[in-house]
């Protein structure tokens, strides 16, 4: 088991409960990559991005679509993309990205769905519990990158 990423994402929550990221969120650029775009609104470039999906015949255990998010913390989301994506250098390859990526956008788009006040904290919190599970199954499956 890779107890260091364990142990960062476990840093990382202690982070967001305790608020101490807001100040790091100032000058973060919204995520846009491994077919998710993280937006504050909905722009031409998101509509068009998202209504021109792709036939993709993948092997990916998720929906291999692109994903969009919107949401009023689109820079808090993607400061936590940035950061999981740091954490799971090594782990993830230019194949699996689209998988780790999209379940993360995935988790931020379920949550924001079933939320109608969406509280910035668990947001984050939701998708990096995404993270650890993308973690545990690759731990239970042997999947080493």
């Amino acid at each position: 088991m890779d107890t260091q990423i364990l142990q960062k994402l476990d840093d990382l929550e202690e982070l967001i409960n305790s608020g101490k990221f807001i100040k790091e969120t100032k000058f973060v650029r919204e995520w846009g990559g491994a077919d998710v775009i993280i937006s504050n609104r909905m722009t031409p470039r998101c509509k068009h991005f998202i209504e021109d999906q792709p036939l993709v015949i993948s092997l990916q255990s998720t929906a291999p679509q692109r994903r969009l998010v919107i949401t009023k913390y689109s820079k808090e989301l993607s400061w936590l993309f940035e950061n999981l994506r740091d954490i799971f250098k090594g782990k993830i390859d230019y194949i699996s990205k689209y998988d780790f990526y999209g379940l993360l956008a995935q988790a931020a788009i379920d949550y924001l769905a079933e939320n109608k006040n969406p509280s910035v904290y668990k947001l984050l919190l939701k998708v990096v519990k995404a993270a650890n599970d993308f973690n545990k199954y690759f731990e239970n499956n042997n999947i080493y990158l």
